[in-house]
């Protein structure tokens, strides 16, 4: 049913239970899986026009490291894995990966789904309004 997983993770505890799902649902469909960690620009810091800044680069570095982790103990299961370190908006990059790499299934942690978050808007609320596929939005609380 699904061929591409894509689960979309910022290396917590509670993103670890979504990556969880995901893999056992990769693994059970012998679906590639994709592993995502987007950081926010702002937490990135200003890009200037001659290149990135310091924080740039460490946010971009602490988002490849926490994929490549995640994607070497997915691998280490048997499962076809690929990892996506990006900076921007979250859920829009997310969505981008996605179609990007024809995935047929968006797996998001509910982190922000409730409270004033939900009303102001949320990662996961914001996926799945947006994406031309599937989501499943998993219960990490």
């Amino acid at each position: 049913m699904y061929s591409s997983v894509l689960v979309a993770t910022d290396g917590s505890e509670t993103a670890a239970e979504a990556v969880r799902v995901a893999a056992e649902l990769a693994k059970s469909f012998g679906a590639t899986l994709h592993i995502a960690n987007v950081t926010r620009a702002a937490e990135a810091g200003p890009i200037l026009t001659a290149g990135m800044t310091m924080a740039h680069i460490a946010a971009s570095d602490r988002a490849r490291a926490t994929v490549v982790a995640i994607a070497e103990r997915a691998r280490s299961e048997g499962l076809l894995v690929k990892a996506h370190a990006a900076t921007g908006n979250i859920a829009e990059r997310i969505v981008a990966l996605a179609e990007e790499h024809h995935v047929d299934l968006i797996v998001v942690g509910n982190r922000g789904m409730r409270g004033l978050k939900r009303v102001l808007g949320s990662v996961p609320n914001a996926v799945a309004h947006t994406a031309s596929c599937a989501v499943l939005i998993v219960n990490t609380t």
